[in-house]
């Protein structure tokens, strides 16, 4: 694993780079930061084109 602060190698199973000392993430935590983004964006674009339809198909 790669520091994100210092990009010195960090080896797997620390949670604290052994070269800057700075917390590092979780693995996979970007991942789900990600697939949850994506989630509420195809909620949003289904709810507006449901509104769409409902308005105008009067």
């Amino acid at each position: 694993m790669i520091c994100e602060f210092c990009e010195n190698e960090v080896p797997i199973g620390l949670s604290i780079c052994p070269a800057c000392g700075k917390p590092q993430s979780a693995p996979g935590q970007a991942d789900r930061r990600s697939l949850w983004f994506v989630l509420i964006v195809v909620a949003m674009f289904g709810i507006a084109v449901a509104e769409h339809h409902f308005v105008f198909s009067r």
